[in-house]
């Protein structure tokens, strides 16, 4: 209906499992300082790879080692860490024993982590939300820092501007008080990742204002949601494609669109949609469309659909459990 898409101007890649984004484009407030806590696993120098190379990858992979069992006497204390931002240097610690370091840097911003060791120096480059806590697991060899975690526990929240984040695995296990994924006012914001998994918040997408939500995966999008699983209003668009994709409200709408927005799921294999009021719900003149290459099952504990106003609701042909309910009365969108 709609099916417009913004040209994505700026592109940030980042990795790492959870995000608490403001991305407000500089109204003006200093930004918060965030921690970064870091922990080196291992560090392999130069000598070790004439010495040991294949005898220890040899034993390693016979006694089903991990790297973290080897952090313990491979020289992960007393490694200096120097967190750079724009080319300055704005934090500095020493790892200790057990190989952790804990740095504050300027909120939003890309931080350059260099690690100097009595043989060598190598840097990673990691992203640092506005005041948030970073945690992130590095191994290092002469050649390379290699992150093997980057975690921030929190939600993904943007109000204004163009983003694109990437991540292996997206995993947000919210509260119950906030909404794992929220898009406001002009944001344009498009995320890819291996897969994808929502839990625990009130909505596991909230689409709000002329926001733009583009979540691309090849794996699975699960969402289990405390209030409705997605929630578009406004003039918003939401977009979801995935292998599978899975939305659960146990308490209301597996989705609600309100308003004059869009909401597209898109899956390779099959979707389920379950909401204890409506499987979806949609308001004024909005547009839904479901559609899956495999099964495809939409149930509500009251109707499987509920179309209120000039709605568009298009599930092609999936089972629907609790049949469509149907209320042309138009209905004004609620805050």
């Amino acid at each position: 209906m709609h099916a417009r898409r913004r040209l994505l101007t700026f592109v940030t890649s980042i990795l790492f499992l959870g995000v608490l984004i403001g991305c407000d484009g500089g109204g003006g407030e200093e930004a918060r300082t965030s921690t970064i806590n870091g922990r080196v696993t291992s560090v392999l120098a130069r000598g070790s790879f004439k010495k040991e190379g294949f005898m220890l990858s040899f034993v390693k992979d016979i006694l089903g080692f991990s790297k973290s069992a080897f952090a313990q006497g491979s020289g992960v204390s007393g490694i200096e860490v120097l967190a750079f931002v724009n080319g300055q240097e704005v934090d500095s610690d020493v790892t200790d024993e057990e190989g952790t370091f804990t740095l504050s840097v300027p909120g939003g911003s890309n931080v350059l982590l260099e690690f100097r060791t009595e043989e060598f120096r190598v840097s990673v480059e990691v992203f640092a939300p506005e005041g948030a806590t970073v945690n992130v697991t590095v191994s290092l060899t002469p050649e390379e820092a290699e992150v093997e975690e980057v975690e921030v526990a929190g939600a993904i929240r943007c109000e204004t501007g163009v983003l694109s984040l990437s991540f292996d695995e997206l995993l947000i296990e919210g509260s119950g008080e906030e909404d794992c994924i929220r898009v406001e006012g002009n944001c344009v914001l498009d995320i890819e990742a291996g897969s994808v998994l929502l839990s625990g918040c009130e909505r596991c997408i909230d689409a709000r204002g002329e926001a733009e939500l583009v979540v691309s995966t090849a794996g699975d999008f699960l969402c289990e949601a405390r209030e409705d699983g997605i929630r578009s209003r406004g003039t918003s668009f939401v977009s979801v494609s995935a292998g599978n994709i899975v939305i659960n409200s146990s308490p209301e709408n597996g989705i609600r669109a309100e308003g004059t927005s869009e909401t597209n799921l898109f899956a390779d294999g099959d979707i389920f949609i379950l909401g204890s009021e409506h499987g979806i719900r949609a308001e004024g003149s909005v547009f839904v469309d479901v559609d899956a290459g495999g099964e495809c099952t939409i149930e509500g504990g009251e109707s499987a659909i509920r179309i209120e106003g000039n709605s568009v609701v298009n599930t092609g042909s999936c089972n629907l459990i609790g049949g469509i309910d149907v209320d042309d009365n138009d209905n004004e969108e609620e805050d």
